[in-house]
Formats: structure tokens, C-alpha cells, sequence
């Protein structure tokens, strides 16, 4: 596994304050079998909602007493954290804070317990999401009852991750994001200066492919070369981050000079003449499982 740094560094120091572990993500895209692992190696306490609410509650509530009985368990999972908290000791809220008005409540929320605060998101194709959710209503007694119907209804509520959400974060199975940290070969097809063959817009910089790669639109992962400052045919260096489109299947690497690196504003900004018509978050920190 891929060690994460702000993990890591959370973790370094005995003195250090404890951390409160948001994760993020719909029903049944792994966060909580992930938070389950992370509350092992941190160490932490997990909090789960879903398990809290089958044991107190059952796993086949009627639908009109759902939104009751959540607020209820939720008062006390966040007075849970807080004592968790107090003791200096970690603390993972499995919840999946499916919009952006529940991360920011969320993220307000254990703010007030403690200065670190981190979100873990997870993505995850909705066909194989319910699949795992159908399957896990039929055999596992443990787990929420949800019929597909219900989950049809509840993905409707559900906001990926997107630009708003400008929190410290760390982006979990996103396939691309393997690349970060390594050195990789770009093949230049539109260099600096070069146009656009479709659309008639200029390149502010080197962008190209990574050979031998398959990205999620079927062709070759694409990468944006920045730093240099001519117009090339090929460049080898280290990829520091992935634009991760979520309104289209086509991530990018960032690639620089290997010694070099570059905040999240300057990628924006370096990039901006392009992915200002996506959607998109930039993955800087993740792990591989």
C-alpha cells in the first residue's frame, strides 16, 4: 500500500493533535470496508452510521421513519466523537456526506473537536455500486435492507466530489492516480503554441500522451507538461498530480521537471484554458487501496 503523507504526518508526531476522518462517497463504494482497514493501521475509532442504525433500529425501517431515526443516531455518533476526541485518540466518520452542504456541515462540525480534519473520497461507478448494494441486501442479515428502487431514489441525492468542496482531502481507488510521484514519458502531439485541431484554441503548454496507457475514454492517458517554456517533441518527468473530470471520462496527469513542483493554484491556473469547461478536482494525495 502506498503510504499516505497527510496520514503520515498526522501521525508522526506523539504530541500531535487527533484527527477527525471524514469519508466520502455513495452506498456501496467502498469507503466503509476502507474505513474499517484505516481505523486498523491509523489506530482509530469508526463510526458508522449504517451499522448504528441497523442494530438500534433493524435493517428494513419503513422509509417515512428513516430521516428520524438517522438524525437521532447522528446526534449521538457526534457526541461520541467528541469524546473519542478528548481522549487523543482518532476518529473515522463512516457517513459518506453525500452533498456538498453535508461536507461543509461535517467539516464545520469536527472543526470544533479538533484542527485536523481530513476527507477520504471515494468514487466508484454507479452500476457496480448497486450491484454490491443488491447483493449485500440479500446476504449479509448485518447490513441496511435497500431495495433497488430505494437506491434509484437515493443516488439522485448524491454530489461527487467536485471544486466547491475545497477541503484537505485524500482520493481513494482512483485508477490514475497510481501515477503520482512516478516518472513518466509524455509524447507531445499539441505543443506549446500549437492549436487546437477541432476547437481553434491555442496551447499555453506542452500537451500530450503517456504511451502504452489507457485512460477511461479509451484512448492514451493525456498530460499537461508544465514549466517548460518552449515548444517540445517528448518530455520525461514526474507526474505531482491528476485532473480528475467528473463530468467526463479523460483524467489528465500534470507532469513537470523531475525537481520540481507546483502549487494547486498555479496547475489551475496553467491549466485553466482548458479544464475551465469541466468540472474537475485535482487528486494530489491518495491511496492505492
Amino acid at each position: 500500500m502506498i503510504e499516505n503523507k497527510q496520514i503520515k504526518q498526522t501521525n508522526s508526531n506523539a504530541s500531535r493533535q487527533p484527527t477527525v476522518h471524514l469519508m466520502v462517497g455513495f452506498m456501496g463504494f467502498g469507503k466503509t470496508t476502507a474505513a474499517h482497514k484505516l481505523a486498523a493501521e491509523i489506530p482509530a475509532v469508526c463510526l458508522t452510521h449504517d451499522e448504528f442504525m441497523v442494530k438500534l433500529y433493524g435493517r428494513n425501517m419503513p422509509y417515512e421513519q428513516f430521516h428520524q431515526n438517522y438524525q437521532k443516531v447522528d446526534v449521538v455518533l457526534w457526541d461520541l466523537a467528541a469524546k473519542i476526541i478528548a481522549t487523543g485518540t482518532d476518529v473515522i466518520m463512516d457517513y459518506g456526506f453525500w452533498s456538498h452542504d453535508n461536507r461543509e456541515t461535517a467539516y464545520q462540525r469536527a472543526k470544533k473537536l479538533t484542527e485536523n480534519v481530513v476527507f477520504h473520497v471515494f468514487d466508484c461507478d454507479m452500476a457496480t455500486a448497486k450491484q454490491r448494494i443488491l447483493q449485500r441486501s440479500q446476504n449479509n442479515p448485518d447490513e441496511l435492507y435497500i431495495r433497488e428502487d430505494e437506491f434509484d431514489t437515493l443516488a439522485q441525492q448524491f454530489e461527487p466530489w467536485y471544486y466547491m468542496d475545497d477541503y484537505p482531502m485524500i482520493w481513494h481507488n482512483a485508477p490514475n492516480a497510481k501515477y503520482i510521484g512516478q516518472i513518466v514519458r509524455v509524447k507531445i502531439d499539441r505543443p506549446l503554441g500549437s492549436k487546437h485541431p477541432k476547437h481553434g484554441f491555442e496551447y499555453p503548454v506542452n500537451y500530450g500522451f503517456v504511451p502504452f496507457t489507457t485512460s477511461g475514454d479509451g484512448e492514451e492517458l493525456d498530460a499537461y507538461v508544465l514549466m517548460p517554456d518552449e515548444p517540445l517533441d517528448e518530455f520525461e518527468g514526474r507526474c505531482i498530480a491528476v485532473v480528475h473530470r467528473l463530468d467526463d471520462d479523460d483524467d489528465k496527469l500534470i507532469v513537470v521537471p523531475e525537481a520540481y513542483d507546483l502549487a494547486d493554484e498555479q496547475i489551475e491556473a496553467e491549466i485553466a484554458f482548458q479544464e475551465k469547461w469541466f468540472k474537475h478536482v485535482l487528486i494530489r494525495d491518495f491511496d492505492d487501496e
